[in-house]
């Protein structure tokens, strides 16, 4: 071994490999770095510094991003992949693995597959202009890997981030085999999938779509089935299933949306959506549709707020300390940088809607409990579009909304509108409770679990209509008939 201060931050040229300017690029050893690759000059000049300054991280940087034939942050990803995934799983008793044969060329028997011929599978798959979600495979990876950097306060450079960051890796692995898939190479789609579940402990169906700056933290033990799709930009943390609900085949798995943020040990079952920029709660267990900028905790999981984020994936407040919690004013809009949280407003017992007392809405109370005496939730009858609709006659116990129905029961102000009249209206016309739900949190945008009587006119034609499917004639008479309930 060279000691580190003697140690040179790059290999001498040669006389055949100089260093000199081009118009493509400036040689480095036998290859030619490309101008205006921004990300692989960070990365090499890390790696550099890295090799100078513990000089036994040699042998596998110069495995990886300091290869001799790479020369983009692409062929950098690349290299290392092939390098991880390819890893003998023991070395020999009667060879020395100091003295092992360093030629990939030769056929060792420790290998799944040839470097050579899992080398050119993933560069077929770079150099194609297949897209997934709408990018690249280049655009997707250095998207994924800034993510990680950005939100991830372990990974502090983007050299550990291509290195050692096993979701990160996994996530590039599964950008291979999604691209397989779809050129019919279904083994070679098939054996990305498995070699990534066996190194990494992340288990992506190849034919899953995921979206560019999406970071898996930790990673281990994310499922992601088949039909599943993931937004751009999501953060999603280790432990979470993106599963279906038992043998039915075609769509069958959840729909993310852009900018989530899917807690630990979080299950997403069956062919649901989950809104942008919408949080899930750690451990939660999510088995029917979330809005856009809904926060859902639980099992099975309901809706408990709404996001003070607009970006919570980025944010990764994973104590949900940023969300406007159901009958409570909203706090202050929570940006990334900013230093307030919900914390301090969870103390103040003046924000509190008709009274109602914080530790009841948190541990989630009913109106016995209090002596109070108002009408419960109306059956729901009619259509479900569900899947596997549960089948009990009280309504739809998994429905996230029903944190609504308690908000509801306790009492609102006089003169607006709760969810139980509305669901006084719309059940007669077969909308199930899940949907009634969607309708009633998009016109509460301030999360308070009632409407005005002015916001509830306004934008409830619009919103039935979107939801339901019905004319805006007929929403607007069944919002007039929600209004005389309130009146009357």
């Amino acid at each position: 071994m060279i000691a580190a201060e003697s140690r040179p931050e790059a290999r001498p040229p040669s006389s055949s490999h100089a260093t000199c300017a081009s118009a493509n690029g400036i040689s480095n050893g036998d290859t030619l770095i490309r101008d205006g690759d921004d990300y692989y000059h960070r990365l090499r000049t890390e790696a550099l510094r890295v090799m100078r300054d513990e000089p036994e991280m040699e042998r596998l940087l110069r495995r990886t991003v300091l290869a001799p034939h790479v020369a983009s942050f692409e062929d950098a990803v690349i290299q290392t992949l092939c390098h991880r995934l390819l890893l003998p799983s023991a070395t020999p008793l009667n060879q020395d693995a100091n003295n092992s044969n360093e030629d990939e060329s030769v056929n060792d028997d420790r290998y799944p597959m040839s470097p050579q011929g899992l080398r050119k599978l993933v560069h077929l798959c770079m150099d194609s202009d297949m897209e997934e979600k709408g990018w690249t495979f280049a655009e997707a990876i250095r998207k994924d890997a800034m993510a990680v950097v950005e939100r991830d306060p372990a990974m502090e450079s983007i050299l550990e981030v291509v290195l050692f960051a096993k979701g990160y890796m996994a996530l590039c692995c599964h950008r291979v085999a999604y691209r397989l898939w779809h050129m019919k190479r279904k083994y070679g789609a098939l054996f990305m999938q498995s070699q990534t579940s066996a190194v990494f402990g992340v288990d992506i169906h190849p034919c899953a779509t995921i979206g560019k700056g999406v970071m898996m933290d930790h990673a281990t033990g994310i499922v992601v089935g088949e039909t599943a799709t993931i937004g751009d930009g999501c953060t999603i943390l280790h432990g979470v299933t993106l599963g279906g609900t038992g043998k039915e085949s075609g769509d069958r798995h959840p729909k993310v949306g852009e900018h989530v943020l899917i807690g630990a040990g979080s299950l997403l079952l069956g062919n649901i959506t989950v809104g942008n920029s919408a949080k899930i709660g750690a451990g939660s267990v999510l088995l029917r549709d979330i809005p856009a900028f809904a926060t859902a905790v639980g099992v099975p999981a309901k809706i408990i707020g709404r996001t003070d984020e607009s970006d919570p994936a980025d944010d990764v407040d994973n104590m949900l300390h940023h969300v406007s919690l159901l009958g409570r004013k909203p706090s202050t809009i929570i940006t990334s940088t900013s230093t307030t949280s919900m914390s301090s407003a969870m103390e103040d017992g003046s924000s509190l809607e008709s009274g109602t007392n914080l530790e009841h809405y948190r541990h989630g109370m009913d109106h016995e409990n209090h002596g109070t005496h108002h009408r419960k939730m109306p059956h729901f009858v009619g259509r479900r579009e569900f899947q596997n609709p549960p089948r009990m006659s009280d309504g739809d116990e998994f429905c996230p909304f029903r944190e609504y129905t308690e908000v509801a029961q306790r009492g609102t102000p006089k003169g607006t509108v709760n969810i139980i009249t509305l669901a006084m209206v719309l059940q007669e016309e077969g909308v199930p409770q899940c949907t009634l739900g969607l309708c009633f949190f998009e016109m509460d945008k301030e999360g308070r679990g009632y409407i005005s009587m002015d916001t509830f006119l306004k934008d409830g034609p619009e919103v039935i209509t979107r939801n339901c499917g019905f004319p805006i004639e007929k929403s607007t008479s069944l919002v007039q008939a929600a209004a005389a309930l309130v009146e009357a």
